[in-house]
Protein backbone atom coordinates (compact mmCIF):
# COMPACT_ATOMS: atom_id res chain seq x y z
CA UNK A 1 0.00 0.00 0.00
CA UNK A 2 2.63 2.67 1.16
CA UNK A 3 4.38 1.61 -2.28
CA UNK A 4 1.09 2.37 -4.35
CA UNK A 5 0.23 5.42 -2.55
CA UNK A 6 3.56 7.20 -3.64
CA UNK A 7 2.65 5.97 -7.28
CA UNK A 8 -0.76 7.25 -6.97
CA UNK A 9 0.10 10.88 -5.13
CA UNK A 10 2.51 11.40 -8.43
CA UNK A 11 0.19 10.14 -10.81
CA UNK A 12 -2.69 12.58 -9.45
CA UNK A 13 0.48 15.59 -9.51
CA UNK A 14 0.77 14.72 -13.46
CA UNK A 15 -1.48 15.93 -16.44
CA UNK A 16 -4.52 13.86 -17.29
CA UNK A 17 -6.38 10.86 -15.38
CA UNK A 18 -3.98 9.29 -12.65
CA UNK A 19 -5.80 6.01 -13.30
CA UNK A 20 -4.40 5.88 -16.96
CA UNK A 21 -1.26 7.28 -16.31
CA UNK A 22 -0.80 4.31 -14.11
CA UNK A 23 -1.92 1.58 -16.44
CA UNK A 24 0.16 2.71 -18.90
CA UNK A 25 3.18 2.93 -16.41
CA UNK A 26 2.48 -0.82 -15.37
CA UNK A 27 2.23 -1.33 -19.10
CA UNK A 28 5.57 -0.37 -20.12
CA UNK A 29 7.13 -2.07 -16.61
CA UNK A 30 5.47 -5.40 -17.54
CA UNK A 31 7.24 -5.31 -21.47
CA UNK A 32 10.29 -4.35 -20.10
CA UNK A 33 10.63 -6.51 -17.68
CA UNK A 34 9.32 -9.17 -19.75
CA UNK A 35 11.92 -8.71 -22.91
CA UNK A 36 15.13 -8.16 -20.22
CA UNK A 37 14.51 -11.24 -17.78
CA UNK A 38 11.21 -13.60 -19.01
CA UNK A 39 11.89 -14.20 -22.64
CA UNK A 40 13.23 -17.86 -21.39
CA UNK A 41 10.33 -18.49 -19.17
CA UNK A 42 8.21 -21.08 -20.05
CA UNK A 43 5.10 -19.76 -18.40
CA UNK A 44 5.47 -16.83 -20.13
CA UNK A 45 5.90 -18.18 -23.55
CA UNK A 46 3.43 -20.22 -23.54
CA UNK A 47 0.80 -17.32 -22.98
CA UNK A 48 2.20 -15.35 -25.71
CA UNK A 49 2.35 -18.49 -28.09
CA UNK A 50 -0.87 -19.38 -26.99
CA UNK A 51 -2.60 -15.48 -28.72
CA UNK A 52 0.28 -14.73 -31.38
CA UNK A 53 2.08 -12.53 -29.41
CA UNK A 54 0.82 -9.00 -28.45
CA UNK A 55 -2.34 -7.44 -29.53
CA UNK A 56 -1.97 -4.16 -32.14
CA UNK A 57 -1.47 -1.82 -29.33
CA UNK A 58 0.76 -3.40 -26.77
CA UNK A 59 2.87 -4.70 -29.72
CA UNK A 60 3.47 -1.52 -30.94
CA UNK A 61 4.21 -0.24 -27.33
CA UNK A 62 6.66 -2.94 -26.85
CA UNK A 63 8.78 -1.10 -30.37
CA UNK A 64 8.67 1.94 -28.62
CA UNK A 65 9.89 0.44 -25.24
CA UNK A 66 12.56 -1.46 -27.03
CA UNK A 67 14.07 1.42 -29.22
CA UNK A 68 13.56 4.04 -26.27
CA UNK A 69 15.68 1.91 -23.41
CA UNK A 70 19.42 1.10 -23.75
CA UNK A 71 19.18 -2.24 -22.13
CA UNK A 72 17.12 -3.76 -24.58
CA UNK A 73 17.86 -5.36 -28.07
CA UNK A 74 15.79 -6.70 -30.45
CA UNK A 75 16.81 -10.58 -29.55
CA UNK A 76 13.68 -10.79 -26.76
CA UNK A 77 11.41 -10.04 -29.10
CA UNK A 78 13.04 -12.69 -31.66
CA UNK A 79 12.95 -14.94 -28.85
CA UNK A 80 9.90 -14.51 -28.24
CA UNK A 81 8.10 -14.23 -32.12
CA UNK A 82 10.25 -17.15 -33.14
CA UNK A 83 7.87 -20.04 -31.65
CA UNK A 84 4.96 -17.81 -32.38
CA UNK A 85 5.41 -17.59 -36.07
CA UNK A 86 6.54 -21.45 -35.85
CA UNK A 87 2.52 -21.86 -34.18
CA UNK A 88 0.49 -19.60 -36.56
CA UNK A 89 2.78 -21.56 -38.94
CA UNK A 90 1.60 -24.80 -38.26
CA UNK A 91 -2.06 -23.99 -37.83
CA UNK A 92 -2.09 -22.19 -41.07
CA UNK A 93 -0.46 -25.41 -42.99
CA UNK A 94 -2.81 -27.59 -41.26
CA UNK A 95 -5.79 -25.70 -43.45
CA UNK A 96 -3.96 -26.99 -46.57
CA UNK A 97 -5.43 -30.16 -48.16
CA UNK A 98 -8.57 -30.49 -45.93
CA UNK A 99 -10.82 -29.71 -48.84
CA UNK A 100 -14.29 -30.57 -48.41
CA UNK A 101 -13.77 -32.48 -45.41
CA UNK A 102 -13.03 -29.15 -43.62
CA UNK A 103 -16.43 -29.04 -42.11
CA UNK A 104 -16.44 -32.11 -40.66
CA UNK A 105 -12.65 -32.19 -39.34
CA UNK A 106 -13.75 -29.21 -37.14
CA UNK A 107 -16.98 -28.47 -37.47
CA UNK A 108 -16.53 -25.08 -39.63
CA UNK A 109 -14.02 -23.22 -41.37
CA UNK A 110 -15.13 -20.70 -40.02
CA UNK A 111 -13.91 -22.10 -36.25
CA UNK A 112 -10.78 -23.48 -37.86
CA UNK A 113 -9.90 -20.03 -38.54
CA UNK A 114 -11.05 -18.35 -35.76
CA UNK A 115 -8.26 -20.18 -33.71
CA UNK A 116 -5.92 -18.33 -36.10
CA UNK A 117 -6.72 -15.25 -34.49
CA UNK A 118 -5.27 -13.61 -31.68
CA UNK A 119 -6.95 -13.86 -28.62
CA UNK A 120 -6.08 -12.97 -25.07
CA UNK A 121 -3.18 -10.52 -25.49
CA UNK A 122 -1.23 -10.98 -21.77
CA UNK A 123 -0.59 -7.98 -21.94
CA UNK A 124 -3.96 -6.82 -21.49
CA UNK A 125 -4.98 -9.36 -19.08
CA UNK A 126 -1.86 -7.75 -16.68
CA UNK A 127 -3.08 -4.35 -17.60
CA UNK A 128 -7.15 -5.19 -16.77
CA UNK A 129 -5.52 -6.36 -13.51
CA UNK A 130 -3.16 -3.37 -12.51
CA UNK A 131 -6.22 -1.35 -13.45
CA UNK A 132 -8.37 -2.86 -11.09
CA UNK A 133 -6.19 -2.44 -8.63
CA UNK A 134 -5.34 1.27 -8.93
CA UNK A 135 -9.24 1.18 -8.72
CA UNK A 136 -9.07 -0.29 -5.42
CA UNK A 137 -6.13 1.02 -3.65
CA UNK A 138 -7.56 4.72 -5.08
CA UNK A 139 -11.01 4.04 -3.24
CA UNK A 140 -9.60 2.82 -0.20
CA UNK A 141 -7.29 5.79 -0.16
CA UNK A 142 -10.15 7.99 -0.52
CA UNK A 143 -12.22 6.23 1.85
CA UNK A 144 -10.20 5.96 4.94
CA UNK A 145 -7.93 8.94 4.75
CA UNK A 146 -10.09 10.96 2.98
CA UNK A 147 -9.14 13.96 4.92
CA UNK A 148 -5.46 13.87 2.80
CA UNK A 149 -6.76 12.49 -0.24
CA UNK A 150 -9.58 13.56 -1.86
CA UNK A 151 -8.35 17.20 -1.63
CA UNK A 152 -5.45 15.82 -3.86
CA UNK A 153 -8.09 14.03 -5.88
CA UNK A 154 -9.75 17.60 -6.72
CA UNK A 155 -6.90 19.62 -7.17
CA UNK A 156 -5.79 16.83 -10.05
CA UNK A 157 -6.92 16.93 -13.12
CA UNK A 158 -9.33 14.35 -12.49
CA UNK A 159 -10.46 10.87 -13.86
CA UNK A 160 -11.40 10.38 -17.36
CA UNK A 161 -15.15 8.62 -17.89
CA UNK A 162 -14.48 5.14 -18.41
CA UNK A 163 -12.14 4.63 -14.78
CA UNK A 164 -14.55 6.86 -13.26
CA UNK A 165 -17.51 4.09 -14.13
CA UNK A 166 -15.19 1.88 -13.23
CA UNK A 167 -14.86 3.17 -9.93
CA UNK A 168 -18.28 3.15 -9.12
CA UNK A 169 -18.72 -0.48 -10.07
CA UNK A 170 -16.28 -0.96 -7.21
CA UNK A 171 -18.10 -2.83 -4.74
CA UNK A 172 -15.87 0.02 -2.05
CA UNK A 173 -17.97 2.76 -3.99
CA UNK A 174 -21.04 0.55 -4.05
CA UNK A 175 -21.30 -0.07 -0.31
CA UNK A 176 -20.22 3.48 0.41
CA UNK A 177 -22.90 5.67 -0.70
CA UNK A 178 -20.81 8.85 0.51
CA UNK A 179 -17.90 7.71 -1.35
CA UNK A 180 -20.03 7.17 -4.70
CA UNK A 181 -21.72 10.99 -4.15
CA UNK A 182 -18.42 12.36 -3.97
CA UNK A 183 -17.16 10.85 -7.05
CA UNK A 184 -19.85 11.63 -9.04
CA UNK A 185 -20.07 15.14 -7.99
CA UNK A 186 -16.64 15.86 -8.37
CA UNK A 187 -16.90 14.45 -12.15
CA UNK A 188 -19.93 16.61 -13.33
CA UNK A 189 -18.31 19.95 -11.40
CA UNK A 190 -15.37 19.31 -14.01
CA UNK A 191 -17.85 18.51 -16.63
CA UNK A 192 -19.79 21.81 -16.43
CA UNK A 193 -16.23 23.32 -16.36
CA UNK A 194 -15.00 21.65 -19.71
CA UNK A 195 -18.42 22.32 -21.49
CA UNK A 196 -18.13 26.30 -20.72
CA UNK A 197 -14.44 26.43 -21.98
CA UNK A 198 -15.83 24.17 -24.91
CA UNK A 199 -18.47 26.86 -25.55
CA UNK A 200 -15.84 29.72 -25.30
CA UNK A 201 -13.55 28.21 -27.59
CA UNK A 202 -16.27 28.09 -30.31
CA UNK A 203 -17.80 31.69 -28.99
CA UNK A 204 -14.18 33.45 -29.32
CA UNK A 205 -12.88 31.91 -32.65
CA UNK A 206 -15.63 34.08 -34.26
CA UNK A 207 -15.02 36.28 -36.45
CA UNK A 208 -16.55 38.87 -34.89
CA UNK A 209 -15.44 38.43 -31.18
CA UNK A 210 -11.97 39.83 -30.34
CA UNK A 211 -11.64 38.23 -26.98
CA UNK A 212 -8.26 36.25 -26.12
CA UNK A 213 -8.88 32.88 -26.11
CA UNK A 214 -7.04 31.23 -22.94
CA UNK A 215 -4.82 28.26 -22.48
CA UNK A 216 -7.35 26.19 -20.75
CA UNK A 217 -10.00 26.91 -23.20
CA UNK A 218 -7.58 26.34 -26.54
CA UNK A 219 -6.78 23.06 -24.92
CA UNK A 220 -10.43 21.82 -23.82
CA UNK A 221 -11.17 20.32 -27.01
CA UNK A 222 -8.00 17.69 -26.15
CA UNK A 223 -9.69 17.66 -23.17
CA UNK A 224 -12.81 16.52 -23.95
CA UNK A 225 -11.07 13.84 -25.71
CA UNK A 226 -9.20 11.95 -22.86
CA UNK A 227 -12.57 12.88 -20.52
CA UNK A 228 -14.47 10.56 -22.85
CA UNK A 229 -11.65 7.86 -24.11
CA UNK A 230 -8.87 7.65 -21.64
CA UNK A 231 -5.37 8.82 -22.21
CA UNK A 232 -2.94 8.67 -24.89
CA UNK A 233 1.15 9.07 -24.33
CA UNK A 234 3.93 10.27 -26.44
CA UNK A 235 6.40 9.60 -24.83
CA UNK A 236 7.28 7.07 -22.49
CA UNK A 237 6.61 7.20 -19.29
CA UNK A 238 8.59 4.49 -16.96
CA UNK A 239 12.44 4.42 -16.39
CA UNK A 240 14.54 1.81 -14.86
CA UNK A 241 15.88 2.48 -11.71
CA UNK A 242 15.86 5.20 -8.98
CA UNK A 243 15.46 7.50 -11.88
CA UNK A 244 11.55 5.76 -12.35
CA UNK A 245 8.50 8.15 -11.88
CA UNK A 246 5.15 7.52 -12.86
CA UNK A 247 4.83 11.14 -12.94
CA UNK A 248 7.42 11.75 -15.45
Amino acid sequence: MALFTGELQRALAAPGCPLCRLVRHQEEAWIWHTLYEFTGDPGVRSRLDASYGLCHEHAHLLRRVLTGHRLLGGSGVARIYETVVLRYSEQLAALQGAGGRLKQWLGSERQQLAKLELKGCPLCLSSQQAERGAVFFLLEALQKEGQLWRPRLKSSEGLCNPHLLLTLEDNQAHEDPELRQFLIQDQLERLAELQGRLYQLQRKQRYDVYEQISEEEACSWQEAIWRFTGMQYEKLLWQVGPESDVGA
